[in-house]
């Protein structure tokens, strides 16, 4: 047993290598087939997510709209609306607008700004 030729050395390394690559190999067909699999459940979420995000933003954007339509409706009837009021309205028309409003809120809007109203 002390006496290990390079012919066994050679036929050791041989063996681990054909080990390793058909370890290699399963490992990569696994992660295909796997893959495959998840395809259309992946797809799925990915679709569940968008029509999640689109329904909470068109509601989102339908109460801003309602509150942008009170509040120029106080100011068209000079009810008194405070500083800190009107910051909030300010940042809820600027959120109004990055979901894609832009109706007749956006010209009254427009409108009083003109006036100095807000």
């Amino acid at each position: 047993m002390g006496n290990i030729s390079i012919g066994q050395i050679a036929g050791f390394i041989s063996i681990l290598t054909i080990i390793i690559g058909a370890i290699t190999s399963l490992i990569a067909f696994s992660k295909a087939f796997i893959s495959k699999l998840l395809k259309p459940i992946n797809q799925k979420i990915d679709h569940l997510e968008e029509v999640s995000t689109s329904g909470r933003n068109n509601i989102e954007l339908q109460l801003i709209k309602m509150i942008l339509v009170n509040f120029i409706n106080d100011i068209e009837h000079e009810v008194y609306k405070s500083p800190i009021q009107k910051q909030n309205v300010y940042e809820l028309y600027d959120r109004y607008k990055t979901l894609g409003g832009n109706s007749y809120v956006h010209d009254r809007w427009e409108k009083l700004i003109k006036e100095g109203k807000i």
